[in-house]
């Protein structure tokens, strides 16, 4: 297939490839003509165990990108295990994006392939940071693949027909697919007006109005203000942006998904909560917001264990367990040991009337002896780096809130 590049489009800009070249060459072909047309350079990487093509240049072989995954590609031949097989060279080509995108070879990523292709380009686009657009064309485009995508900004496009040549479907829909990533890629991006810096903030229906307080002030103080609902998926977002440089300080009022990862809540972000800010150096000021709650769905769903517990139908689908004194003893020690190691400054504010809504003075997870089991495991298990205030209010309140954007803007000066 002649190629012919105009290079005066996009100059300077790098594409990455990535698919199965061994058994879907023709396709890819074909993708990579419609790249180079459009003016950018493209670095292919083959995922396929079976061979390689010479229709069009490939970067990294099916060799290296196995070796990058820990195993050589003639002893995943040899052992015939397609699962083995596909998360190996997931691992690989993830590895491979990650070297490339520290070295700011990665202006758009694009993937193309049936279940073991799709699932090899998901694991290759994570490493991929937010805003450098994504697009994977995927038999599987119509099923729920949210755990592959997790978080990531990827845009999926059903392939229609299963890919396995060329055929009047499938060159549309490849056309479209370069057209539209290297239009994402060209997008200017227009504010309607400066801001100082962005702010991540966490929430919860239980944190709402202190929320909503501290999102006014630091809006009228000139930041942007994104707000990530701690339901397990918020959480996790928040700190994969916040890895990904996105945001200038972080004020986490809603660390509720620490205690649903501790008793197997179905609001667990997992075990990189609370990490990400601490990781890049950036300020960040945490509350220990509705850490006595733990989230379930319909009281029938509630664990065996836990069905003598103290229970509240906070909505039909929910059902909110109040934490004990020993889960946040432990609680607290691991908020305690994940913001010990911040590169950053650490601010932690102790909410003394309650850390929740429904946890204040009269409410039905009010427990005072409770949240001094958490505050003082805290301030015992935490560094001396690490600032820790107590404020008199309830989490839930504008006093509270005043006192947290007060902390944050110290931090941040």
């Amino acid at each position: 297939m002649a190629i012919e590049s105009n290079k005066k489009i996009r100059n300077g800009h790098i594409m990455v490839m990535i698919g199965c070249f061994d058994t879907k060459e023709v396709d890819f072909e074909y993708l990579y003509a419609c790249l180079v047309q459009k003016g950018v350079e493209v670095i292919s990487i083959n995922t396929g165990v079976f061979g390689e093509t010479d229709l069009f240049p490939v970067n990294y072989s099916a060799e290296k990108v196995a070796l990058n995954g820990g195993t050589k590609l003639s002893e995943i031949r040899k052992n015939k295990d397609r699962g083995s097989a596909i998360d190996i060279m997931g691992k690989g080509a993830e590895k491979i994006v990650t070297d490339l995108v520290i070295k700011g070879k990665v202006s758009g990523i694009i993937g193309m392939g049936g279940g073991g292709g799709t699932f090899i380009a998901l694991k290759a686009m994570t490493a991929v940071p937010f805003g450098i657009p994504k697009i994977c064309l995927s038999t599987l485009a119509t099923k729920d693949l949210s755990q592959k995508v997790g978080v990531k900004d990827i845009v999926l496009i059903p392939t229609i027909v299963d890919v396995t040549g060329l055929n009047k479907i499938s060159t549309v829909l490849i056309s479209q697919a370069a057209g539209a990533l290297c239009g994402m890629m060209s997008t200017t991006i227009q504010r309607s007006q400066e801001v100082k810096g962005s702010i991540a903030i966490s929430v919860f229906g239980n944190t709402t109005i202190a929320a909503d307080a501290c999102t006014r002030v630091l809006k009228s103080k000139g930041y942007d203000v994104l707000a990530f609902h701690s339901v397990g998926s918020g959480g996790a977002a928040m700190e994969t942006l916040t890895v990904d440089g996105v945001f200038d300080a972080i004020l986490d009022l809603t660390t509720t998904e620490l205690a649903d990862e501790l008793c197997g809540g179905i609001c667990s972000s997992g075990t990189d909560r609370l990490t990400a800010a601490g990781k890049i150096g950036i300020p960040q000021v945490v509350v220990p917001g509705c850490i006595d709650m733990v989230n379930f769905g319909p009281l029938k769903t509630v664990p065996e264990e836990y069905k003598d517990r103290q229970l509240f139908s906070w909505a039909p689908d929910v059902t909110l367990m109040r934490t004990n004194a020993e889960e946040n003893k432990v609680l607290g020690k691991i908020i305690a040991e994940k913001l010990n190691s911040s590169k950053g400054p650490v601010t932690i504010l102790l909410p003394l009337g309650g850390v929740s809504k429904i946890g204040g003075i009269g409410e039905i997870f009010y427990a005072p002896h409770i949240d001094t089991v958490l505050f003082d495991s805290i301030r015992e298990n935490c560094k001396e780096s690490v600032k820790i205030v107590e404020v008199n209010a309830n989490v839930n309140t504008v006093l509270f809130a005043e006192r947290a954007v007060q902390q944050l803007l110290e931090l941040l000066a």
